[in-house]
């Protein structure tokens, strides 16, 4: 069973290491994406829940990550804006499997979101996810603390 502290690290690593994404950032919640100047592709994590669970007895929490990839491309660049959403896919693409080779299923994204963004003199690309991950957690045999 997982745990929060291996999950971060397995981000962080393929945040680091990936040669598709020049910024890696856990924030603390969606609008500190509001302070991130933007000048290349990057990718940015929050937790975002958390549900109990007792499926067959068996304490697990369910946590759910956002995963945003950001990306700048030129104003009035057509197939730039079009590579770009298609590499935040593909970005996305691996960082699943990547999951899925370290953590043997026990993580599950949801529906990939494209959004995009304009300024005065570039666009802004997105792609967001939800994943969650099965979390093990104390057996309750264990005294309350209280």
């Amino acid at each position: 069973m997982n745990d929060l502290i291996t999950i971060y690290q397995l981000f962080k690593q393929f945040g680091d290491n990936h040669g598709m994404v020049n910024e890696f950032k856990l924030i603390g919640s969606l609008e500190d994406l509001q302070n991130i100047e933007v000048n290349h592709r990057g990718m940015y994590v929050n937790l975002d829940s958390a549900n109990i669970s007792r499926v067959s007895n068996s304490p697990i929490y369910e946590v759910v990550f956002n995963v945003i990839i950001i990306d700048k491309v030129k104003l009035d660049d057509e197939v730039g804006l079009i590579t770009s959403n298609q590499e935040n896919l593909f970005v996305m693409n691996q960082l699943q499997d990547y999951f899925g080779q370290n953590l043997l299923g026990e993580e599950r994204f949801d529906e990939i979101n494209l959004q995009g963004f304009s300024a005065d003199d570039y666009n802004i690309t997105t792609a967001t996810a939800n994943c969650s991950f099965s979390v093990g957690r104390n057996p309750d045999n264990r005294d309350i603390d209280i």
